[in-house]
């Protein structure tokens, strides 16, 4: 009978320890007069964003920690949200950190790109309402909001490119930046639909009958060359050097229409005949996104009254560039001297092989611009 009542009670000794053991989530009772959320202590700011500082912090967010009645890790939640809309107006996901500290800093890029994300337009002041939710533990419990603060800053323009859209460049003795790879090389007109599908007409040959493709500047990698109506690529500096493609004429100064299609590899090259085209003395670029600024103070821009006049290439007389020029969203056209009987637009950006009628719809930023008078053809390279 003993043995018997000794085994019973390891039995249940056994039960109740697998009980404590197998209890790894404890439930806790929350008090609610016993807790008290995050207080946000840093003041409403205004940050300065500068692109060529953009690795470096720009705003920390500094609060006090939640009081919760129960031991537990406490996580902080970082909610964004357009100044002024309530929290309205978010992200997709609004809550853009995670934390389990009381602070949290943002870079330069990292504001910019959040208040672009927001909706804030590019060289225009706007603002970032930001506020924290705390929780306990890791699984989203008792959330407490604290209390809101703003972030002004003006945003710099931020181009977003899908991935796998490239740029190209001519090279090589028959163009006008011979075999030099940084030298105003002259880019290469991409169609607005179809990002693979490249085209420039213009001139070639002079000092030699030989070019490639590069897709930077200042560099020999990637690269393209070809035979016969083939691209042969060079995509890193390791890889073979094709050879270069050779024009029809020979070294004569020819105009051509060149067509290059990456998604199979092949390009065309079409005697283009220039000489009915008119030769300008001057192509400006001209719009609300160029000179915003109301100086009569009438209430209207006079982008549309004043040309930024492009540099004329001295190679080609029908290819016009002007460098470093800060826009603004809105729209710009192209005309010739200085008046409107003759100009171009376009119904795409940032690049199209042949220009319309249409204001071109700028995004605000800062770009290398080139524009081809033969076709009406531009492109705009953001810096």
């Amino acid at each position: 009978m003993k043995k018997i009542s000794i085994l019973m009670f390891a039995f249940v000794a056994m039960l109740c320890f697998n009980a404590c053991v197998e209890d790894e989530d404890p439930t806790f009772v929350v008090q609610e007069d016993q807790i008290e959320g995050p207080l946000i202590v840093t003041a409403n700011s205004t940050v300065t964003l500068d692109k060529d500082r953009e690795g470096e912090t720009v705003f920390t967010l500094v609060w006090a920690n939640a009081s919760y009645n129960v031991n537990t890790p406490v996580t902080y939640n970082i909610e964004a949200g357009l100044g002024g809309t309530n929290f309205e107006v978010t992200l997709e996901e609004p809550i853009v950190a995670e934390t389990s500290d009381p602070f949290y800093s943002w870079t330069i890029k990292e504001i910019n790109d959040l208040a672009i994300a927001l909706g804030v337009p590019a060289d225009t002041e706007g603002s970032i309402d930001f506020r924290i939710i705390s929780t306990l533990g890791t699984n989203g419990g008792a959330a407490i909001t604290s209390n809101s603060i703003s972030v002004t800053a003006t945003p710099y323009s931020v181009l977003v490119v899908e991935p796998g859209i490239k740029n190209l460049f001519l090279v090589g003795n028959g163009t006008a930046a011979n075999w030099e790879n940084n030298n105003n090389n002259q880019p290469v007109f991409r169609d607005a639909e179809n990002t693979d599908i490249f085209s420039f007409t213009g001139k070639f040959g002079g000092s030699g009958d030989l070019f490639k493709f590069l897709e930077q500047k200042g560099a020999w990698a990637p690269q393209f060359g070809g035979e016969a109506g083939s691209l042969i690529a060079r995509p890193t500096e390791d890889d073979p050097d094709p050879s270069p493609i050779e024009l029809p004429n020979g070294t004569t100064e020819s105009y051509y229409k060149i067509d290059v299609n990456l998604a199979d590899l092949t390009y065309t090259i079409t005697d283009f005949d220039a000489s009915s085209q008119p030769t300008y003395t001057t192509i400006g670029i001209i719009g609300d996104s160029t000179n915003p600024s109301d100086e009569d103070n009438d209430g209207t821009p006079d982008g549309w009254q004043t040309d930024m006049d492009m540099t004329q290439s001295t190679y080609d007389p029908h290819v016009w560039y002007i460098e470093d020029l800060v826009l603004v969203n809105g729209g710009a056209k192209f005309r010739a001297e200085n008046d409107w009987s003759v100009n171009w637009g376009g119904d795409f950006f940032p690049s199209t092989i042949n220009g319309s009628g249409n204001d071109i719809p700028i995004t605000g930023g800062t770009y290398d611009v080139w524009f081809n008078d033969l076709t009406g053809s531009f492109i705009f390279l953001p810096k």
